[in-house]
């Protein structure tokens, strides 16, 4: 009958519902117990992490690194300036040097000079400027040249009178070679009238520095008033030659 059979099939099904929820269950649990063993039995983190790259490796990382910490706008300053710093520092240090060596060579030109030293400077240039004049004097061929020399030899023959009163037995007597001008040598005429007026305009234009320099810090205030009465000749002589020069240019 029907009906019996469905009473008999229920509690068989119930029956095994509840083997199968069971079964389900304990599968559970016993994925979990795996879980956990998986878990304990893992090695600690720390154990895990990436080996040490070998040295090359590490050195070349550490070069990128600071390449880039190096383009980073601060480092990138930082490593300009630093550079910049050291070829001033260098540029500088060169640049004291010349003007050392320049101060030397000038007599002091371009700070404290020393009485004796600017006696000599002077006694040498009034020298070169006498014979030049004299030979100009002698062998030129223009008379506005002559006129110059004339006045050149006369102006520094008397200012060197004084120089040497001023250095009495301190002074030193130029040597030859520091008072021939060898762009004349050997020129007459014409072409020595126009090396002397070259020469005059560089010679004057390189010593009336060392004149306005000794004039504020020679050693001395005798040495200082020489230089002062000295300039205004001086300059007298440069604005000569110039005009001369811009003359023989035009012709």
């Amino acid at each position: 009958m029907k009906p019996l059979t469905s009473l008999g099939t229920a509690p068989i099904a119930a029956a095994l519902f509840v083997l199968l929820a069971a079964a389900g269950c304990k599968n559970h649990d016993n994925a979990s117990d795996q879980a956990a063993s998986d878990a304990a039995t893992m090695p600690p983190a720390a154990t895990t992490t990436a080996a040490p790259m070998p040295a090359d490796t590490t050195a070349a990382n550490s070069t990128m690194g600071s390449g880039m910490n190096d383009t980073t706008p601060g480092n990138a300053n930082d490593a300009s300036m630093a550079g910049t710093t050291g070829s001033s520092a260098s540029d500088m240090s060169g640049a004291s040097t010349a003007g050392s060596n320049m101060a030397a060579d000038t007599g002091g030109a371009m700070g404290p000079v020393s009485d004796t030293a600017f006696y000599a400077e002077a006694m040498k240039g009034d020298q070169k400027e006498i014979n030049s004049a004299q030979l100009v004097e002698k062998s030129g061929s223009s008379a506005d040249v002559k006129k110059l020399a004339k006045k050149i030899d006369s102006d520094h023959s008397a200012f060197d009178k004084k120089v040497k009163a001023a250095a009495g037995s301190n002074a030193t007597p130029p040597s030859p070679a520091d008072t021939t001008d060898s762009s004349l040598t050997g020129k007459t005429g014409a072409d020595l009238d126009k090396a002397f007026v070259d020469a005059m305009v560089t010679d004057h234009e390189a010593a009336i520095p060392k004149f306005e320099n000794a004039a504020k810090n020679a050693s001395t205030a005798e040495a200082k008033k020489l230089a002062s009465e000295a300039l205004p000749k001086l300059r007298e002589h440069l604005k000569m030659a110039q005009d001369l020069q811009q003359k023989m240019a035009s012709k």
